[in-house]
């Protein structure tokens, strides 16, 4: 008989238990979500009530797949589908003059106000990333059948992001949207090379909203701290100009990423260290991001 244990705290849970406070209880219990069992197949549902993926499916799906976006949008597609994205949840928004098409799958839940995950899948050549993009892009598949298995205050919004001219539409899209803009953004780029670093732009204090802002950027940070503290990993807070957060001074948002660094282990499990961290955080900002923000304090 295999004992079955999730992987998301990425810790010995009986010496690392205590650190969860009561409050993030509940979060820890359901959030681990998708952990790597011999046994399971694709999309197969277990009795615990979570989704099992095999670790040879894992590594299949980060494998590269070349350089036409098309090829890649038709796998993420397949991916979000076959990891449990249904139909009228997977939104795709089409570029002009043939540059590409973004995807979005939608994860309700009890509040329509939303969290964005985004990250870009074309391929971008870059020396010290060998993956060119496609990493950060598998991720949001799955942290999308990871968030599945518990009850979720906001809605999650996850974004495949066709280049340069995929991001501008999208965030011109929230320019005109009449809605509420995004409660906050995440944002994926350049995973898998080391342990997850961190960072959000320049805050905007001349308004109220601007305040707002950058007291929820403050939370975003804070939360990242705190998870990877809990995880027992080692991470720093750098600053970083990157994709979408030159723009995201409208909203609170924050980049995680992942550093060059060769001394690492080997790739595969980086990837698996950044889900980790990326599911546990997105868990727990879900419910940190509920109280005001003047109010909230770090536990």
């Amino acid at each position: 008989m295999v004992r079955l244990i999730p992987m998301t705290l990425g810790m010995d849970l009986e010496k690392r238990w205590h650190q969860v406070s009561a409050r993030f209880l509940r979060c820890a219990l359901v959030m681990p979500i998708l952990f790597f069992s011999t046994q399971a197949g694709m999309g197969q549902k277990s009795p615990q009530s979570f989704w099992e993926l095999r670790p040879e499916s894992m590594d299949a799906m980060l494998q590269q797949s070349g350089d036409d976006t098309s090829h890649r949008y038709a796998r993420l597609r397949q991916y979000f589908g076959d990891l449990h994205c249904r139909a009228e949840f997977m939104h795709a928004q089409s570029i002009p003059k043939g540059r590409g098409t973004n995807l979005e799958c939608v994860l309700p839940g009890d509040d329509s106000e939303q969290i964005v995950v985004a990250a870009r899948y074309d391929r971008r050549r870059r020396d010290v990333d060998p993956a060119e993009g496609w990493t950060e892009a598998v991720m949001l598949p799955l942290l999308y059948n990871a968030l599945l298995a518990g009850r979720r205050h906001y809605t999650f919004v996850f974004v495949e992001l066709s280049g340069s001219a995929g991001e501008q539409m999208f965030l011109d899209s929230l320019r005109k949207n009449l809605r509420r803009l995004p409660k906050a953004m995440v944002v994926l780029d350049q995973l898998g090379l080391s342990a997850p670093w961190y960072c959000t732009p320049e805050a905007m204090l001349l308004t109220a909203k601007g305040r707002e802002r950058a007291a929820i950027q403050k939370k975003l940070l804070s939360d990242a701290d705190f998870t990877v503290h809990l995880q027992g990993l080692v991470s720093l807070n750098a600053e970083r100009e990157n994709f979408l957060l030159s723009d995201a001074n409208m909203m609170a948002a924050i980049l995680v990423y992942s550093v060059s660094n060769w001394n690492t282990r080997a790739k595969a499990d980086n990837v698996r260290q950044d889900f980790e961290f990326l599911a546990y955080y997105l868990c727990r900002i879900d419910g940190r991001l509920i109280d005001p923000p003047a109010t909230a304090s770090h536990p």
